[in-house]
């Protein structure tokens, strides 16, 4: 929603705030989350389709693990990695992003690059666990040098500090033109210096009912491991939905989760002991590592050819992740 209102809204400043607002509401889907996710197994993919946009993944490597992003629309194309390094504090550990997120906006032919904010998982022995984000990210259009300089406050003694962030929208010149500031996990607003008129980007939704014991998740983070018949039937075999430990936990089986957790891992080692023993070099099978040509950094580039594998349901040449081992 808010990429889609940057790729078409008129006013070059407001559509740096909507990127930055974008940049820092989705860790609103974590907000409340205790849960420590499943681990992607090498080869994984997500794909998530609906009539605004397409979106798929890949666990490109292991250690460090890392999973690969593209997403497209109409109005945008998206990209970036998960690739982090981590610090443990003692009483919590720090996630900090590598490399930039690329953003680039179909209609006004304009690309953007930002960094995320420094996540930071509190309390892990002791007290109220909770995510707290903190450090500055920097949206930059770089068709203008026009950028979004946003800070994110580490919480205070009092609960109702978690979340704030403030910054400022810059001309290229370097002048002030607005000023945005919010919470990441409620709202978000972008004030325009000259007039003090105030934009509403971003409010978070309502949380579904009984949602603390649905693992904490958004109405829309419920959906993502929904699997129909009909698109069980056109998903490759290393699509997320379909690992055994992941469907047997969201059905209640929890015996056979655990179990089923414990088989893949070990296929997963064992698998690796025969790339090893053979001096296999693992390649993804739809990003190739090399180097942006407009960012100018390594990163991990969409090959494109997911789509017509599967409008040709082509998946003889992924890996068995989930049953046999693939080597």
């Amino acid at each position: 929603y808010l990429l889609d209102k940057a790729g078409t809204e008129s006013n070059p400043y407001l559509r740096l705030a909507y990127i930055a607002a974008f940049n820092a509401s989705q860790y609103n889907a974590c907000f409340g989350d205790k849960l420590k996710p499943f681990n992607p197994i090498l080869g994984e993919t997500y794909e998530y389709v609906t009539d605004r946009y397409r979106f798929f993944c890949e666990q490109v490597t292991h250690h460090p693990p890392v999973s690969a992003c593209h997403c497209e629309s109409k109005n945008y194309v998206i990209y970036f990695n998960t690739q982090v390094t981590n610090r443990f504090w003692g009483n919590s550990i720090e996630f900090r992003p590598l490399g930039k997120t690329f953003l680039h906006l179909k209609k006004f032919n304009e690309d953007y690059t930002f960094n995320r904010p420094i996540n930071c998982t509190q309390n892990i022995i002791f007290g109220k666990l909770y995510l707290d984000l903190s450090g500055e990210t920097v949206v930059e259009n770089l068709k203008t040098g026009d950028k979004c300089v946003v800070k994110f406050r580490t919480k205070g003694w009092s609960s109702s500090s978690l979340g704030n962030l403030d910054g400022f929208v810059f001309n290229k010149a370097g002048e002030k033109m607005y000023e945005v500031k919010g919470k990441w996990c409620d709202s978000i607003w972008a004030t325009e210096i000259k007039t003090g008129d105030s934009t509403l980007l971003w409010k978070k939704f309502p949380l579904p009912d009984d949602w603390v014991n649905l693992y904490c998740f958004t109405m829309h983070s419920l959906q993502l491991n929904y699997l129909p018949e009909s698109l069980k039937k056109v998903l490759p075999p290393t699509d997320t939905r379909l690992r055994p430990d992941q469907r047997a936990y969201e059905n209640g089986d929890i015996k056979l989760a655990s179990s089923e957790k414990n088989r893949l891992e070990e296929k997963q080692r064992e698998a690796r002991k025969i790339m090893e023993k053979n001096k296999v070099v693992y390649k993804p099978a739809y990003f190739v590592y090399t180097l942006d040509p407009v960012t100018k950094e390594q990163t991990y580039l969409f090959t494109g050819k997911y789509w017509s594998d599967r409008e040709k349901q082509n998946w003889k040449h992924l890996p068995d992740l989930y049953q046999l081992f693939y080597l």
